[in-house]
């Protein structure tokens, strides 16, 4: 058992290193890094509940509907939910000061979701299911963070920047386009199941989702900005007032 359990976390312990690395301006402290970790791994409690709670309610006999609200209502909208709850406390990290910072913390409370599902399933299905999800899942849950983490550094860079409309934007946009992406390749992974036409479409899409958050991952990385604080903006407007 001891041996399932740490195939089970390596991809979520893998991708994490990769994204930490990928920071290249000015690493997250370790015990920051830790501690959304295990928000990530505490948000499956609520997730689990929930999701039972509305799979009863949103329950249909067409296994297409039934697909569609189980993917898109059920467990994308509960765990992109449950994840952004947690990852909303980083707004006032003092070490949340680059907007890539944003995408490590979403990823890392991503990862810690997707570690402790992955132990479930692992412990119950065995290690063929282990090396499946360590190229779908696991990768697609981290994706999922990229954009959310994305979108939440905009906001908190609109609001250094004094733009409450961008704040708005961002934070929408943080759990709206999780929702979708999870939705998409939940629907694609439970139609399947049932529908062997659904096969190329989730592999098309998997590859989709790959090529997108490799190439968000490595334009914010590039692009990086300093997001100001109250200190920076108040010298910066005292050093304006002296010109």
């Amino acid at each position: 058992m001891n041996y399932l359990i740490m195939i089970a976390l390596l991809p979520a312990i893998a991708l994490l290193v990769y994204i930490y690395k990928k920071d290249g301006v000015e690493h997250e402290p370790i015990n920051v890094v830790l501690k959304y970790l295990g928000y990530g791994a505490l948000s499956v409690i609520p997730a689990i509940l929930l999701e039972m709670l509305l799979s009863r309610v949103l329950y249909s006999s067409n296994p297409y509907l039934g697909a569609f609200l189980e993917a898109f209502c059920v467990a994308a909208l509960v765990e992109e939910c449950c994840k952004y709850f947690f990852l909303r406390r980083c707004w006032n990290e003092p070490a949340f000061d680059y907007q890539f910072d944003a995408i490590v913390y979403a990823v890392t409370v991503s990862l810690g979701f997707a570690a402790i599902e992955n132990i479930e399933y692992v412990l119950q299905y065995g290690p063929g299911t282990a090396m499946v999800r360590a190229v779908t899942s696991i990768p697609g849950h981290a994706i999922f963070g990229v954009f959310m983490g994305y979108f939440f550094g905009m906001a908190k860079f609109s609001e250094s920047v004094g733009s409450p409309a961008g704040v708005r934007f961002g934070k929408f946009y943080a759990v709206v386009v999780p929702i979708l992406l999870h939705g998409t390749y939940d629907f694609f992974a439970m139609s399947m199941n049932f529908d062997s036409r659904f096969t190329l479409p989730f592999f098309a899409f998997l590859a989709l989702l790959y090529l997108l958050g490799l190439n968000r991952v490595n334009r914010s990385a590039k692009s990086d900005r300093r997001i100001a604080g109250k200190d920076d903006i108040d010298d910066f407007l005292s050093r304006f007032g002296h010109l």
